[in-house]
């Protein structure tokens, strides 16, 4: 098999390869800096968000309940804004640069302490909301890069498929390469991203700017070679 063309043959692996990386590598440092600024709230995670939610609500934590209720509701509301912007872009792909410039805007934001709950943390759900919105197909196989442990059962679920599998009469066919290889990539990705976001909130004063350096770079890239 040609490991350089992905089972549509419309889009090369090593395109849907850095497209990965690079999506996950936003999503990962992006949502630790926003963990941190947050006091442990997540602005895109909504499992550990849901958990912690029911958490605080059996101990009667009824503030720290209110904080996690309203990063919820953000994030709803996010994903509502984020889908009525791409329903009116001709180009799609473009959201991702509305999304550059959301985080350049946080930035900004996070500068004041007093506003990183409530201004800067809405700000980001919407950010990656619209990331989510954009983009969740890469050649033939369908991914969220927001989301993590759907992309670990995807990987080991391809890979016992591939390397150990036999038949099936649910799976009639031997998973591909990039079944195998975008879901795993897209976890590597996203936690040494996150060890990236976490080291760079620490040694710069906008740590946001590389990944809405990056989402330019991602828009760019689909533009000139649309997924579909």
């Amino acid at each position: 098999m040609d490991i350089s063309v992905s089972r549509s043959g419309a889009i090369p692996l090593h395109v849907s390869v850095r497209r990965v990386v690079a999506l996950t590598t936003v999503c990962g440092f992006v949502e630790v800096i926003g963990y941190k600024d947050a006091g442990g709230i997540y602005p895109a995670i909504m499992t550990g968000n849901t958990v912690q939610l029911g958490w605080s609500l059996a101990q009667g934590e009824w503030a720290r309940f209110s904080l996690l209720a309203f990063a919820v509701g953000a994030f709803f509301v996010g994903c509502m804004i984020a889908s009525a912007i791409k329903r009116r872009l001709k180009r799609p792909a473009l959201e991702l640069c509305i999304m550059s410039a959301v985080l350049v805007a946080t930035g900004i934001v996070r500068e004041h302490t007093a506003l990183r709950v409530s201004v800067e943390l809405p700000l980001l759900a919407l950010a990656l909301a619209m990331q989510g919105e954009t983009v969740s197909r890469f050649g033939a196989v369908s991914l969220q890069t927001l989301v993590v442990t759907n992309n670990m059962v995807k990987f080991s679920d391809a890979f016992v498929g591939r390397y150990f599998g036999g038949h099936s009469p649910t799976h009639d066919k031997r998973p591909t390469l990039d079944e195998v290889l975008l879901p795993g990539l897209a976890w590597l990705t996203y936690s040494l991203a996150a060890a990236a976001g976490a080291l760079a909130a620490g040694l710069m004063s906008e740590p946001l700017i590389i990944p809405a350096l990056l989402l330019v770079l991602i828009t760019l890239d689909l533009v000139r070679l649309p997924e579909h």
